[in-house]
């Protein structure tokens, strides 16, 4: 049976009104619940922005540690207030060094770069294998790479033969200096992790690379720039790292960045990096702007010791 219907209504109009007052009802739920939406939404961002305040001031005191020596700087690397360090010092040789790499230079097997290929690098892996724990020395040590013995052979390359190996593109006189800092490097790298194997680069680069702030997945490396603007390193005071992984560099506060003069000495622990100060975060740096291949006109030359794991 039909519901009555009250005296003097209209069935249709009291079904519109019904009508109406229904929608009226879904709309304002459906405004609350956007609001609802809305309000989770920004939670979010500041939980998210909390996090990375809560990441960054966990390890704000992990500073570029500044050194008078390479060997106290490596040791920096243990202390767990330091994310990199670095030794002032002055290039005595810095016109030489700038004069040869603005001298149109070509170094062997530079044909087999792409024309795009920013760094052109001659490599060795310098392996300490055979060298008792105890020594402080270079003489033991071996080195492999290319032109020189292979890696398991009866009679392998010294470590300072596969070093002058990658230097001979230099003029004697820099690459004394390039061999001396090498050694050095080498030594103290070694004292510091106990690691055996190291890979020597030296690199020349005639364009931009690894403009963005990074950091690298590695266990530590080393570097030294004898010509061109230098290297820029951050302190995590400066760095707001990814709320997602906590690694991931998403800005740097470049005015308190420190860049490398030429001669500067500059350690930095990678993401890989195991021991006093590690946490799955590298050092934050960059490299700096010198245009695009073919363009720029200020070339860069750079030692690279990077710390390998064992195979």
């Amino acid at each position: 049976q039909a519901p009555a219907v009250a005296s003097g209504a209209h069935p249709k109009r009291t079904c519109v009104r019904s009508t109406l007052k229904a929608t009226v009802e879904m709309v304002h739920d459906g405004e609350q619940n956007v609001a609802g939406r809305a309000k989770r939404r920004s939670n979010d961002v500041q939980c998210d922005a909390e996090k990375v305040a809560r990441t960054s001031s966990q390890h704000c005191g992990a500073s570029v540690a500044v050194k008078s020596s390479m060997a106290r700087a490596a040791l920096a690397l243990l202390e767990d207030n330091a994310i990199a360090s670095c030794v002032r010092r002055p290039l005595t040789d810095a016109p030489r060094f700038t004069d040869y790499v603005a001298s149109q230079l070509v170094w062997p097997y530079a044909e087999e770069r792409h024309p795009y290929e920013s760094t052109t690098e001659r490599c060795a892996i310098i392996d300490f294998s055979t060298v008792p724990s105890a020594s402080s020395s270079l003489e033991e040590a071996t080195g492999y790479g290319r032109d020189l013995a292979p890696r398991c052979s009866s009679a392998p390359a010294s470590a300072r033969a596969a070093i002058s190996q990658v230097l001979s593109v230099l003029p004697d006189d820099l690459a004394s200096v390039v061999a001396a800092d090498a050694t050095e490097l080498l030594l103290a790298l070694r004292s510091c992790t106990g690691r055996r194997q190291f890979v020597l680069r030296l690199e020349l680069v005639v364009g931009d690379t690894c403009r963005r702030w990074h950091c690298d997945m590695n266990i530590s490396r080393a570097l030294i720039t004898y010509a061109g603007p230098g290297t820029f390193c951050a302190g995590e005071e400066a760095v707001c790292r990814s709320p997602s992984d906590g690694t991931s560099v998403m800005s740097v506060d470049e005015a308190l960045a420190l860049q490398m003069e030429p001669g500067d000495v500059l350690f930095m622990k990678g993401c890989a990096w195991v021991g006093p100060g590690s946490g799955a975060r590298g050092a934050a740096h960059r490299a700096p702007a010198i245009g695009s291949v073919g363009a720029c006109q200020t070339h860069r030359l750079l030692l690279k010791v990077d710390v390998s794991e064992d195979f």
